[in-house]
Formats: structure tokens, C-alpha cells, sequence
């Protein structure tokens, strides 16, 4: 009698948990994925400059980088529209046969700006004595927020037609959404300072870099499951 008695509330037990499975797993479910993005221009700037020096006295190849860039800072006083920061300063040795012959070292200057424009010229001076690393563009926070939300809205409407197209094609009466995501990212393409740029450090007089702002991928991914009704 209690072997019998076990085996009832073993039944009882796993029918519920059979209930549960089938709903931890619907049957006709359809996974899928909307892309939406736009080309957008930069409107953002950063340029690596750099000081460097080259002596048989570490401490002339400090003194030269600092004079450098000090002068540098100097002549960013007053730029309302550039903002900077210094970056990496090394300084190591050079050898020749095994042994020490002269020291060299630089220190990273950086300059980030909204007005491209006005990057460009301050960029343009600092070449008098500085050299240029690398320029980077790429999209301003508060317009990239602005072309997401519009990105977003166009994807989710894509979503939706999505679901009903599938819906319609495997004749099903509806669908209940069952979970949804939305991921956002961009690819910069590389830009290239022009020809008449590369060559402008060996001049006496310095111009500035001839440069394209290019253009950034903005881009939305919204993925989901639906599950088809079929009553």
C-alpha cells in the first residue's frame, strides 16, 4: 500500500513539471534579425602630436622635450574650441655595439575639437615644431545619440513588418512576442590626410593639414523570437 501510494505522488510531482517544460519550450517559435544604419559625418577631431629629442645627455634630451612642449601649450592659451592634454613621455637609450651612444625621447601632446576647422589650423601650427602622430575622426556623442534613436524607431518598424511577413507566410492567426533586443555600434572608416598635408612639415611656413572630416556607420541591430498562434 505505501509502494503504491509513493508511486501516486511521484505522478503528481512530474505532471507538473511536464506542464512546465512544455511552456519553458512553445512550440513554433521564429528567431530573426533587423539592421538599420545611416553613413553620418564626423563632426569630432583628435590629433596625436609629439616632441622629440635626440643627445648624449638625457637630461639635454628632457630639457629640449620640456621647452618643446612648453612652447606648444603656449600657443594653445586662449583656444576656446580645442581642448588638449599631454600624453606618454619616454625617454630610453640607443646603442651601438652593446653600448650606450645617445639618448632620444618625446612626449604626446593631444588635441580633440568639434570645430575640425579650427583643429586643423592650431594643428597647422604646432607642426613648427611638433610632428603629427595620427588624426582620428569620428561622431559626437550628442549627435550619434540623435542618429541611434532615429535608427532605432526605423528598425523596430522593420521588426514588426518582419514578424507579420512571417506570420502571413507560414499561415498562423498571430504571434506573441517573446523577448527582443537592441544593440547599437559604428565603423569609422580610416581617413587620410591629403599629399600636400604630408609633405607641409619640411616648409619653413607651415600650413595646415589638408584633411576630409569622412564619415562614420552608425548602426542598429534589433533581434527577437516570436511565437506563432495557431488558434
Amino acid at each position: 500500500m505505501k509502494q503504491k501510494i509513493a508511486c501516486i505522488l511521484f505522478a503528481l510531482a512530474v505532471l507538473p513539471m511536464m506542464a512546465l517544460a512544455d511552456n519553458e519550450f512553445p512550440q513554433d517559435q521564429v528567431s530573426f534579425q533587423i539592421e538599420a544604419d545611416r553613413d553620418v559625418e564626423n563632426d569630432r577631431a583628435v590629433t596625436v602630436l609629439s616632441v622629440t629629442a635626440e643627445n648624449r645627455d638625457p637630461a639635454q634630451v628632457a630639457e629640449q622635450i620640456n621647452v618643446g612642449m612648453g612652447w606648444a601649450l603656449a600657443q594653445l592659451e586662449g583656444q576656446d574650441t580645442v581642448s588638449s592634454r599631454s600624453g606618454s613621455y619616454r625617454t630610453f637609450p640607443v646603442y651601438d655595439d652593446k653600448k650606450i651612444v645617445r639618448w632620444r625621447g618625446n612626449q604626446e601632446l593631444q588635441l580633440e575639437s568639434a570645430d575640425v576647422e579650427a583643429l586643423g589650423r592650431m594643428t597647422g601650427v604646432l607642426q613648427e615644431r611638433l610632428q603629427v602622430q595620427s588624426m582620428q575622426f569620428s561622431v559626437s556623442p550628442e549627435k550619434r545619440r540623435e542618429v541611434e534613436a532615429g535608427l532605432i524607431e526605423e528598425a523596430l518598424a522593420a521588426f514588426r513588418q518582419r514578424a507579420e511577413l512571417i506570420r502571413k507566410a507560414l499561415e498562423a492567426a498571430g504571434y506573441n512576442l517573446m523577448d527582443v533586443s537592441v544593440n547599437t555600434g559604428s565603423v569609422h572608416y580610416p581617413v587620410r590626410m591629403r599629399d600636400e598635408a604630408m609633405v607641409s612639415v619640411a616648409r619653413a611656413s607651415v600650413s595646415p593639414p589638408a584633411i576630409d572630416q569622412g564619415t562614420s556607420r552608425i548602426t542598429v541591430q534589433v533581434s527577437g523570437r516570436i511565437q506563432l498562434l495557431r488558434d
